[in-house]
């Protein structure tokens, strides 16, 4: 599997992405920011045969006010067919609704 990159979201801000719920209803959640965080170089000992991102990043979700998302992995479908899993932390609320935050690093 192909690890995601920044350009797989930078498109997409205000985006609508669904999080299933187990109860069959689905929570809705926007893309408000896609940031790039600095760069970091390789250290000389990295296994090969792991993954490096050395251009991470982070995105932010916002989601309804009524419920709640346990901080974790979340599947979300992108609207196009797609399932992603993202882990998504809390870490805000406004009247807007709560703020979840994804970094890949």
């Amino acid at each position: 599997m192909e690890m995601m990159a920044i350009d797989d979201f930078a498109p997409n801000k205000d985006k609508v992405y669904t999080a299933p719920l187990i109860d069959g209803s689905a929570l809705e959640l926007r893309l408000t920011a896609v940031e790039a965080l600095p760069a970091v170089e390789k250290p000389g000992n990295w296994p090969q045969s792991l993954p490096f991102r050395d251009a991470p990043f982070r995105l932010t979700f916002v989601g309804p006010a009524e419920i709640r998302l346990a901080d974790g992995m979340v599947s979300m479908l992108d609207g196009n067919g797609g399932v992603l899993q993202i882990g998504l932390a809390a870490f805000a609320q406004d009247e807007n609704g709560i703020y979840y935050r994804a970094t890949f690093n």
